[in-house]
């Protein structure tokens, strides 16, 4: 059996021609498709005869043919899988269109541009101009602290001054900021949106002034946004917020952006949110996401990250669940993720700290192991038997399941801290609370500086209690803290050398702050995710770190933490072997008799 083939590129979709030969009798290539498309081997001949498809091109065209659409007598594949061609057979010489590859962009970086780009981050940008010419979306996924921010500014840059604008009508009033307009004449416009969390607002706006002033930006967040309606086209930038493109979602929707960029883009992981079905009404041309964690909890995840980039790429979402969610996740099939793998990996940029910037000052980790406290032990191991007791009683498909089980969990973590964060008329010790002072007491002696991160508000608050009582300056960011305040506490751990401790709740400050003053990192309670404390840690290990960063985790020996390590272990393995990313799929049974044993 010979296979004679052709794939044609025409438009967004490779025609799929040729045919197969066996003995001296010839068939057009969609029988064989066919045959494979139903996992039959059984091919009939012309006279009847039965040929059996050989196992090797069976395999060979399955994914093929899973992603390709049969249209009568043709067979079609979307260019965005243009790697299963190249699983199969390579990129074929007789395409009439070449996609553009990395060795065919040129990129000489712009004037306009106000920073000189590290070698990664010049492959990072002409990776991302590689998409735009190709018509694709595009997931920036390097590590914190790597520039993903200015690598898309230049890009976007790239696109202004090349083929990507909006031509302003002459004369059209150009609002510069929200009190003023200005009228330019023939000015050309980007028209990028980029959505992002609002505690990034400010960063945003300070990284643009700096690298690329020559944008025109339009902060569309907040009540005055409205007057600005009109006018949001005429801009080169607009920056929104997740939760005020959802509220606008009908005004920004009659908008053609040329580019939409989503920053932190995991808030989209869940495909029936809100905010998943909002973004994916807007129109543009090209789309890029930037995220440390496309995969956060799930597979589930990294559908909806490239179902927004490259609609239909993974194809429905119960297509996916079924060819690769549950064996990926049930059975770990090995072939189906080298099949997941070879079908995002051409739109996922990942690159670690350790591999881009090998200069960065050197990242210590130690782990702490605390001992509890007498009267600490007593209440956590009276609430631990009551938390085994209740929950491995409960029916799993009932309604409320979940909302007990992260009831419990929370409250023996915050045990294992300090029970006063769960008791409130608790007046015993704490034996990490004890440890964590200590270290704090001596960093501060050192003339060192320190971010502390905790999941709780509570706990922080405690140690504020403690360094007004110590007499120790300290800056505190919380989910509460409006954007003005959070600048100017990071300003102030910055520059002032007097405020050597940083307060900061993981949610509110692990993302989106650039904190290099510290050498110092203590992650006060491990989560679920890994990659949660990853990001806290990017915040001082980053470019422009120019000291060691010592990583110190508290964790308080027979309880739950320890518990928490031991699976955060066992469950590094799937994202790894998809994008280089670890995952925490949701707990069951066997997790949850883990981490109450």
């Amino acid at each position: 059996m010979t296979v004679d083939r052709q794939f044609v590129l025409e438009g967004d979709w490779f025609d799929l021609y040729g045919r197969i030969m066996i003995g001296e009798d010839s068939y057009p290539i969609k029988m064989l498709f066919e045959n494979i498309k139903k996992n039959d081997p059984l091919f009939i001949m012309k006279d009847g005869r039965v040929f059996i498809i050989p196992e090797e091109v069976m395999a060979r065209y399955e994914q093929l043919v899973r992603f390709s659409k049969s249209d009568h007598d043709e067979w079609k594949l979307s260019k965005q899988h243009f790697t299963l061609i190249d699983q199969s057979i390579g990129m074929p010489e007789a395409a009439t269109h070449i996609l553009y590859s990395d060795d065919d962009i040129v990129y000489a970086g712009s004037d306009k541009l106000k920073a000189k780009l590290r070698p990664y981050q010049i492959q990072g940008v002409k990776w991302l101009i590689k998409h735009r010419r190709n018509g694709m979306g595009a997931c920036l996924a390097d590590d914190m602290g790597l520039g993903k921010t200015l690598q898309t500014l230049a890009a976007l840059l790239d696109a202004k001054e090349n083929d990507v604008i909006h031509e302003v009508q002459n004369g059209l009033p150009v609002q510069l900021d929200l009190f003023g307009e200005q009228h330019v004449a023939g000015r050309k416009a980007l028209c990028a949106l980029i959505v992002l969390p609002a505690s990034l607002i400010f960063n945003w706006r300070e990284e643009i002034k700096k690298f690329v002033p020559s944008f025109m930006v339009l902060n569309y967040t907040g009540p005055s946004r409205k007057n600005a309606e009109s006018t949001i086209a005429t801009f080169d930038i607009i920056l929104t917020t997740y939760q005020t493109a959802v509220m606008d979602i009908d005004i920004l929707k009659a908008i053609h952006f040329n580019y939409i960029v989503l920053d932190e883009s995991q808030q989209i992981r869940n495909k029936n949110s809100k905010i998943f079905k909002s973004l994916n009404q807007l129109q543009t041309n090209f789309k890029i996401s930037l995220s440390g964690t496309p995969i956060e909890n799930s597979l589930a995840d990294l559908w909806s990250q490239m179902e927004f980039i490259n609609p239909q790429i993974l194809g429905s979402y119960a297509f996916f669940k079924q060819n690769y969610q549950l064996p990926i996740e049930k059975l770990r099939d090995s072939q189906a993720i080298q099949h997941l793998k070879t079908v995002v990996d051409p739109f996922i940029l990942r690159r670690t700290k350790e591999q881009a910037a090998p200069d960065l000052p050197q990242l210590t980790e130690i782990i702490h192991y605390s001992d509890m406290a007498a009267d600490q032990t007593k209440v956590y191991e009276k609430e631990r038997s009551a938390a085994r007791n209740f929950l491995l009683g409960l029916n799993q498909t009932s309604g409320e399941y979940r909302f007990h089980v992260l009831a419990s969990l929370t409250k023996l973590r915050q045990l294992a801290n300090h029970p006063r964060l769960a008791i409130g008329d608790y007046d015993g010790e704490s034996g990490k609370f004890d440890d964590v002072t200590s270290q704090i007491s001596t960093i501060v002696r050192s003339g060192h500086k320190v971010l502390v991160f905790s999941s709780f508000k509570a706990h922080l608050s405690l140690l504020a209690e403690w360094m007004k009582e110590a007499d120790i300056p300290f800056v505190m960011l919380t989910g509460e803290v409006s954007a003005d305040k959070r600048q100017a506490a990071v300003q102030s751990f910055q520059n002032d050398d007097s405020i050597q401790v940083f307060l900061i709740s993981i949610k509110a400050g692990g993302t989106g702050l650039n904190l290099t003053a510290a050498d110092y990192v203590f992650i006060l309670d491990p989560w679920w995710n890994p990659f949660v404390e990853k990001q806290a840690v990017a915040r001082a290990h980053r470019i422009g770190q120019k000291n060691k960063v010592i990583v110190t985790r508290f964790i308080c020996i027979g309880s739950i933490e320890e518990k928490i390590l031991l699976l955060q272990d066992r469950k590094k393995l799937l994202s790894d072997d998809i994008i280089d990313r670890s995952v925490l799929p949701d707990l069951n049974v066997d997790d949850l008799e883990l981490l109450l044993s």
